[in-house]
């Protein structure tokens, strides 16, 4: 089955997407390369679209608040009509943000070209008035920040390396990884933290080693009873919680990876590839890695997704959105050449509604 034709909604935002979300409503947050913002409700339509001064690399919300960042600022904009509340520069780029116990961190970066390297980062912590709590630099450049246990969490680059947590007041308290190697990314998962580090080894929040791979882990996805990591040579594998591999896919480059909505009763995992030139969308069965279905010659760059609903954006601006209903009886009735005339007739009429909605 081709992927596409099972959508449940089709937008665009008008520039290359850079960022996405999905809420707990269903409604739909979209970030763009060009500071394009927009948000579309449960049922796709829209409800505002605001214009950042740059490029919209993260997302976080509350029930009355987006946080973007957008180039060297960090920006908090009403949920409700899309007018910005508040907007602070950083010192560099504002790389990501996460809302933890009601206040707004923010990790930024300074980049020097003539080192070729990052040589100043900080943590931000703003009230949700935008009034500073505190600001704590480091060397480090923190690759990776999660909210655990109550805490927050950054994963950091050299010469540290290792992790820490944050406390409220700015302070940061650091734990050697098992590996002196940089951290490059993070999932957090219900009962600990996974790290992915620059020489391929995946630890947890305790310093131990759960797998080694044999390149560097560019991004880890937890399930319920495990994690999927996906590394530098296009591999994506399923880990236990044993540290067994349950399956490994390979093929191109992996751009980014996400657990999916349950479909017919199992796991599903979304896996987006892109070579430079070529890519690809692929939702495989979490247990087994058995490809359910694909869709060629696209180029997504970011997802998300909740147990109903999950996400793509695309370099193309095209966001799509499937719905695990509609998903699972397309996945059922996946061949209209084997299909009579009257569900023919009927898979027809079900392709015009979908159309419909793609406004």
């Amino acid at each position: 089955m081709d992927l596409l034709t099972s959508t449940w909604m089709t937008r665009s935002l008008g520039e290359a997407v850079a960022s996405v979300a999905l809420e707990e409503d269903h409604s739909v947050l979209v970030g763009g390369w060009n500071g394009s913002l927009k948000r579309w409700d449960a049922n796709g339509d829209l409800l505002w679209s605001a214009q950042l001064n740059d490029r919209i690399n993260d997302l976080a919300f509350n029930s009355e608040c987006v946080i973007a960042t957008a180039g060297l600022h960090l920006v908090c904009i009403e949920k409700n009509t899309g007018e910005v509340r508040w907007s602070h520069a950083l010192e560099g780029s504002a790389d990501s943000t996460v809302l933890h116990n009601e206040v707004v961190h923010a990790v930024s970066s300074v980049y020097d070209i003539e080192h070729n390297d990052f040589i100043e980062s900080a943590v931000w912590a703003f009230d949700l008035n935008g009034d500073e709590k505190w600001v704590t630099r480091m060397d480090e450049r923190p690759w990776t920040m999660l909210t655990h246990d109550a805490s927050l969490w950054i994963g950091l680059g050299r010469p540290k390396c290792g992790f820490a947590t944050v406390g409220e007041d700015g302070s940061l308290t650091h734990i050697e990884g098992p590996v002196d190697s940089p951290i490059t990314c993070g999932s957090a998962g219900k009962t600990e933290l996974f790290f992915g580090h620059a020489d391929g080894t995946v630890s947890d929040h305790s310093s131990n080693i759960v797998i080694t791979r044999p390149s560097g882990i560019e991004s880890i996805a937890s399930l319920e009873d495990g994690i999927v990591v996906a590394d530098e040579d296009g591999d994506a594998c399923a880990i236990d919680a044993k540290g067994g591999q349950r399956w490994c896919l390979k093929g191109l480059p992996i751009e980014t990876h996400c657990v999916g909505f349950e479909s017919n009763g199992a796991k599903t995992h979304w896996i987006a590839r892109w070579s430079g030139s070529a890519g690809s969308l692929e939702a495989v069965d979490a247990e087994s890695g058995a490809i359910l279905a694909t869709s060629p010659k696209m180029h997504v760059r970011f997802m998300h997704s909740n147990e109903q609903r999950l996400i793509v954006g695309c370099e193309n601006g095209d966001v799509h959105v499937w719905e695990r209903g509609v998903f699972d009886r397309r996945l059922s009735n996946n061949s209209i050449e084997d299909e009579g005339p009257r569900n023919a007739r009927k898979s027809a009429l079900q392709d015009k509604l979908r159309k419909l909605r793609e406004r």
